[in-house]
């Protein structure tokens, strides 16, 4: 029984020395391993695409192939759909966990999604504002503090470019001050070539404001972006003579009144 064993056994490892690969249910493997799972494998040749669906292989680089005899990727799944029983049971951890996502070919990877759909920036400086007229100027921010590939900023022109089609929602607050008594003040998003306003809101002062101190507005809203290499700039229109501050200074401290935020959503 042992020398049938043995005399097997050296049959196999002879065989599988001469040919290199192994096919089960197929004489005519592709890969290190290859199992045709239907039988359905041409004798000679590439199985067609067809065939694969069926198939299992694995490569000498240690690639896995599901559906596909020439996989590419530690796992290859050629078609169909991966499923983790219980997964749901498993609770992500906010802020150290990551979103997985799949690029252009399939190949899965991680991102932080918060950071990868954010835009924001200061205002670089105080810019000084003509009112009346119907002027409306730029406002021009600092280097983003927070941005992804979704966003390209020139912090020259002021004008944002969208490298993705999709809704994304803004939100502009600006702090002005160096106003007169009824100073109103529009901030605004406008398409680049210049047109109507995408989205606008304004602030009306009841009293005078100094040069470090003043009002403060807020405005939100979505626009949906229609494809890739979109641009918009952000604006402001006041009717009267003023500053749109950068920086606030007063009796509780100074900080940052003046900025964008954009996520997509």
């Amino acid at each position: 029984m042992k020398r049938k064993l043995f005399s097997a056994f050296g049959v196999l490892v002879t065989t599988c020395i001469m040919y290199s690969q192994v096919g089960i249910n197929t004489s005519n493997p592709q890969t290190i391993l290859h199992i045709d799972g239907a039988k359905d494998n041409a004798v000679t040749g590439i199985p067609t695409a067809a065939q694969q669906v069926n198939d299992f292989s694995v490569t000498s680089a240690a690639h896995v192939g599901l559906g596909t005899t020439a996989p590419t990727q530690k796992l290859d799944v050629a078609s169909g759909n991966v499923r983790i029983r219980d997964i749901n049971a498993n609770i992500g951890v906010g802020g150290t966990d990551r979103v997985v996502v799949a690029d252009a070919t399939g190949i899965l990877k991680t991102v932080n999604f918060n950071d990868y759909s954010l835009f924001h920036a200061r205002l670089a400086a105080n810019q000084n504002h003509t009112g009346g007229g119907g002027a409306i100027t730029t406002l021009i921010f600092a280097t983003p503090l927070a941005t992804s590939p979704y966003y390209a900023y020139n912090t020259s022109t002021g004008t944002l470019t969208f490298n993705q089609a999709g809704n994304y929602l803004v939100t502009l607050q600006a702090g002005f001050a160096s106003a007169p008594v009824g100073t109103q003040l529009l901030i605004g998003i406008r398409p680049v070539p210049d047109a109507d306003y995408l989205g606008r809101g304004s602030h009306y002062n009841a009293v005078a404001t100094g040069a470090s101190i003043g009002e403060l507005m807020n405005y939100t809203t979505m626009i949906i972006v229609p494809s890739a290499g979109y641009q918009v700039r952000f604006t402001a229109a006041p009717n009267q003579n003023c500053t749109v501050l950068a920086t606030e200074t007063g009796s509780t401290g100074s900080g940052n009144v003046t900025n964008v935020t954009v996520q997509k959503i």
